[in-house]
């Protein structure tokens, strides 16, 4: 079975731990199925035993399978508590990053806000602008008309605003 998840380099690491999690549990599963008909037999064998010494052998050979299969499902769940712990590890990490994205989304709503607040007041202060250097042409205009007239209709008299030439 590892080496089926291992050939599905597309799954995520959460996934794959899912995945590791189910295939040992499957195996612990196995393993105390075997353990249960290994007791059974023991106990049938047991039974067989108070009837023949030849039985006694085989009595034997089954608590060595029962010692061996205990040890498998000691084993068993050793890399079941370990794959448990792995796939609690991710589902805490995935639930960090969900708080951290839904932070740093609420962060972005902010700054566009603030941006487009800045661009509606950049925006304002560009019209204000416009406006401003609409009137202030008009009035250089408008001095220029009447300085241009005020040069015409008398050359000696002073023009308001102007220094005196000496």
């Amino acid at each position: 079975m590892e080496a089926t998840i291992q050939a599905e380099p597309a799954a995520s690491p959460f996934e794959q731990a899912r995945q590791a999690l189910s295939a040992i549990e499957r195996e612990e599963t196995e393993a105390r199925h075997k353990l249960a008909l290994l007791e059974w037999q023991e106990e049938r064998f047991s039974a067989e035993v108070r009837r023949g010494a030849e039985k006694a052998a085989k009595r034997e050979d089954l608590a060595r399978l029962k010692a061996e299969q205990w040890q498998v499902v000691r084993e068993v769940r050793q890399r079941l508590h370990a794959a448990r712990r792995n796939y609690e590890d991710l589902q805490r990490q995935a639930v960090e990053l969900q708080h951290a994205i839904r932070r740093e989304e609420r962060a972005v709503a902010q700054w566009q806000r603030q941006v487009k607040n800045t661009e509606e007041q950049l925006a304002r202060w560009q019209r204000l602008l416009a406006e401003a250097q609409s009137r202030l042409e008009e009035a250089q205009r408008e001095f220029g008309r009447l300085m241009g007239f005020a040069f015409m209709a008398s050359s000696s008299s002073q023009i308001p605003g102007r220094p005196r030439d000496t």
